[in-house]
């Protein structure tokens, strides 16, 4: 694919993403305050039901700091991929499926770019929670930290894409584009991703699967820093980066076969429009 296309395919892309955003204002709104009323709610819940002095002896971190960050992450991650794993059933219902299919439009390259606009979204969500929370925490190094933060959410985001190709191709390959199984795949990588539940407090089971996922890694270096402060084992937390980083690329083949594979197969039985 030319250079030239891939910026057109991108360029549409981002007209697409922000037209639909733009046109439903009360989703960008919802995405801003989402991480502020899940850890008001949170922290409602569990001052009645203990200390904040416990969960800062459990976890390390203000439980307030820690849940805004928490949310972000998982939006940062999540929205950067739900595009993926979700697009076939939107292009399906809205009839568009047949037209993508056949158009000469690589799809790998489609879904390489279609991270990257929800992804500029995210940046701007960090801005508004997670950089004035810990501003006012940590001051000039809240300040510091915030923006580690909110590009190691970023990087957990392309992280997933490979690994989201993979599933996303591997599910619609098997049972057609059902909504029903990632409504229930969904919700188990908001556990393991360990934003909420950190992975050192998980069962091994549930650790050993966490590991395999490659935005885990940076989640870890998130909550490491926020533990320790900007003085936390560097080399630890570029390992984790370097971890999830390397997991990404291992799954990039996977994920692109598990694409073509459907692809093929869609192709092979038809689509109707």
């Amino acid at each position: 694919m030319k250079f030239s296309e891939f910026v057109e395919l991108l360029k549409a892309e981002f007209m697409f993403v922000y037209g639909d955003v733009f046109r439903r204002k009360s989703l960008l709104l919802l995405i801003i305050i989402y991480p502020y009323m899940f850890t008001f709610f949170v922290l409602l819940l569990g001052s009645a039901m203990g200390s904040t002095q416990v969960f800062i002896s459990r976890v390390g971190v203000d439980p307030v700091e820690f849940f805004i960050v928490a949310s972000f992450v998982i939006i940062a991650v999540l929205s950067v991929t739900d595009d993926i794993l979700w697009r076939p059933i939107f292009d399906e219902n809205m009839g568009t499926l047949p037209y993508i299919i056949s158009s000469p439009v690589s799809r790998i390259a489609l879904y390489v770019v279609m991270p990257l606009p929800r992804l500029t979204i995210t940046l701007a969500t960090g801005a508004a929670t997670v950089l004035p929370v810990l501003t006012y925490y940590r001051g000039i190094e809240g300040v510091v930290m915030a923006l580690i933060v909110i590009g190691m959410a970023a990087a957990g985001g392309l992280f997933f894409s490979t690994l989201a190709m993979l599933i996303m191709g591997a599910i619609y390959s098997m049972s057609g584009e059902s909504w029903r199984v990632l409504n229930v795949i969904r919700p188990l990588l908001m556990i393991l991703l360990g934003a909420f539940y950190p992975r050192y407090l998980m069962p091994l089971g549930a650790r050993m699967l966490s590991w395999i996922l490659p935005p885990s890694h940076p989640v870890a270096a998130i909550q490491l820093m926020l533990a320790n402060g900007l003085s936390a084992e560097v080399s630890t937390a570029l390992m984790l980066l370097g971890v999830g980083a390397a997991l990404a690329v291992l799954y990039a083949p996977l994920g692109r076969s598990a694409v073509l594979a459907w692809e093929r197969k869609k192709l092979e039985s038809g689509v109707s429009a």
